[in-house]
């Protein structure tokens, strides 16, 4: 009896063990992560450059982030153009707080374009860190679409700031935006890379 005892059970946990791993693996393999293609700098940017200007910028950002040379995981030089969109952010927020504060901004509908500008960085810079998290996990941590949707909030934040700028043409946050939405564009681009 004791016998039969042990041969029921011995079953009967080999089957358990099996339900829960089955269990843990459908649940853990619910979304894999596609192979992250590798590419030099230079192929991405030719990859994702339609003009000399957007390729020169996607090459000066790429050599300052991770180097050249050798090929990379496209997760990689999109990491890199959105440390630059994020450091760019930063620096164009201190030059506004420093134009304000110092008193070069003396029309109030001036500063309030700049008030409005500095919303639209601030939502870029949320949208672009979720993107940096993103991008360190190897880009498919979350949903299919959180990278787009990342660097999609990105660009909508630098145009809220064009946008309130438009009437201030002259003023050096206007040509800082531009160039920062160019960044915010090419960390676009290079996370189109990677497969979803």
């Amino acid at each position: 009896m004791a016998k039969a005892a042990r041969t029921i059970h011995h079953p009967l946990l080999f089957v358990f063990v099996l339900i829960s791993l089955l269990a843990t693996l459908g649940a853990a393999g619910g979304r894999r992560c596609p192979p992250v293609p590798s590419m030099t700098a230079e192929g991405a940017c030719t990859a994702v450059s339609g003009t000399r200007h957007m390729r020169g910028l996607c090459l000066r950002t790429l050599r300052a982030g991770a180097g050249a040379g050798a090929a990379a995981p496209v997760t990689q030089h999109a990491a890199a153009a959105v440390r630059a969109a994020l450091d760019a952010y930063a620096a164009t927020v201190a030059a506004a707080t420093s134009l304000l504060d110092g008193g070069a901004v003396p029309a109030d509908d001036e500063k309030a374009a700049f008030g409005a500008c500095m919303v639209g960085y601030g939502r870029a810079r949320g949208a672009m860190a979720r993107v940096a998290d993103e991008l360190a996990g190897g880009g498919c941590d979350g949903p299919a679409g959180d990278l787009r949707a990342g660097y999609t909030a990105g660009l909508r934040g630098m145009d809220a700031c064009r946008r309130g700028l438009l009437s201030y043409p002259a003023s050096p946050l206007y040509s800082r935006n531009l160039a920062d939405r160019n960044v915010t564009l090419l960390a676009a681009l290079l996370c189109s890379l990677v497969p979803a």
